[in-house]
């Protein structure tokens, strides 16, 4: 299982620069991990709705309802682990203000990415945070474009493969019985025939 440091370390030996130990210590290279780290994470998570990655909740409404002007009757608190929102149920209309959700809805059952810790992480979603980390690292720490240019490709395609290995794990949506989908296969979509 790797830490913060672990994945950071690796990608500063991925660019040339020596390993750390902490964020803390002397050197660009704990100085740009420290800056760098959170932010590429939470982007790379907010990327995909990744099973290791999603949590539900029922979203406590405040009692204070919101102003009339947003055309909303209620007010809930977002989790405070929140990095996005990928759904919403009741699947009512909804919108987010200054760390609100204001909806019409009574009760909402939100379904969304948290800031999952490292221990958590699995094996294919490491690789390719530390391949962003190098694309970033290596402008920061050694001005290199065509570096980061390299490690911005190679995080792609490890992306790319974190997502497939992510989404194979779960049961692809059956299509539901529709009239152009009947039509498609040969059906006849009209009761009556021509």
């Amino acid at each position: 299982m790797a830490s913060k440091i672990d994945i950071c370390s690796n990608a500063l030996k991925l660019i040339g620069d020596e390993p750390i130990n902490s964020f803390d210590e002397p050197g660009a290279g704990a100085k740009v991990s420290n800056a760098l780290y959170q932010t590429t994470k939470e982007t790379l998570l907010s990327s995909h709705p990744w099973s290791f990655a999603l949590k539900q909740q029922r979203l406590n409404r405040l009692s204070q309802a919101p102003d009339k002007k947003t055309g909303f009757s209620y007010a809930f608190q977002l989790p405070t682990d929140l990095i996005r929102i990928w759904s919403i149920q009741d699947y009512s209309d909804y919108i987010l203000i200054n760390g609100f959700l204001y909806s019409n809805s009574k009760q909402l059952l939100c379904t969304y990415i948290y800031d999952t810790e490292e221990t958590a992480l699995p094996p294919q979603f490491v690789k390719a945070l530390e391949y962003a980390l190098a694309s970033d690292f290596a402008i920061a720490i050694t001005e290199n474009q065509s570096m980061a240019g390299l490690y911005e490709q190679k995080a792609m395609m490890k992306i790319s493969q974190a997502k497939t290995i992510d989404s194979q794990g779960r049961p692809q949506q059956a299509f539901i019985d529709s009239p152009l989908i009947n039509a498609r296969q040969g059906g006849n979509i009209f009761s009556g025939g021509w």
